[in-house]
């Protein structure tokens, strides 16, 4: 990713941002720590690339998902728990899929199968996406020397790191099929 921003500059976080974005505006933060890039810029480009990429994503679940969903049983079932977990939780799915390194493409692209509104979907992303941008890349201006090292360690520690996040991910999905499970259980199938 540094080889990205180093070369194409903004156009290189806009590009980070959208297809995923964590390395990508740490290492805007850094960047702008050691004068290479406007602290204010890499802000901006980052909010823009993963608002819209949010957004993509997010329409391609809505245009094309329900088709595929459609096509097969087995998905037309969990659509109706999917339905049922953005009912009772979507506000807080949409806020916490920034959070989720790895696999917000996929959560977007479900998110977008499901009834959530596009309304909904564009405020909730747009705080998170506004919090995130400005959080990262402030982290990566702030402790720029410390995030240059760590992000260099990352790369031998991340077969053990994602691999706990997906398992932390079907935990709370568990979790939450279990909670849905009991609430339909004491107040039956409304």
């Amino acid at each position: 990713m540094e080889g990205l921003i180093e070369k194409y500059g903004y156009i290189g976080i806009f590009i980070g941002t959208f297809l995923e974005g964590e390395t990508t505006v740490l290492m805007g933060g850094v960047f702008s720590r050691f004068g290479y890039l406007n602290l204010t810029s890499v802000m901006v480009w980052s909010f823009l690339g993963t608002f819209i990429g949010d957004f993509f994503f997010f329409g391609i679940g809505r245009y094309y998902g329900k088709g595929i969903v459609e096509r097969y049983d087995f998905l037309k079932k969990r659509m109706r728990l999917a339905d049922k977990v953005i009912h009772l939780h979507g506000n807080f799915i949409i806020f916490l899929i920034r959070f989720l390194a790895g696999i917000r493409t996929v959560v977007l692209i479900l998110l977008g199968c499901t009834n959530i509104t596009l309304l909904k979907f564009l405020i909730i992303n747009g705080i998170n996406s506004i919090i995130w941008s400005v959080g990262v890349t402030l982290t990566g201006y702030i402790f720029g020397n410390v995030v240059f090292i760590f992000i260099k360690d990352v790369k031998g520690y991340e077969r053990y790191v994602l691999p706990a996040v997906f398992l932390v991910v079907v935990a709370m999905i568990v979790i939450l099929r279990y909670f849905i499970r009991e609430r339909e259980k004491r107040y039956g199938d409304q």
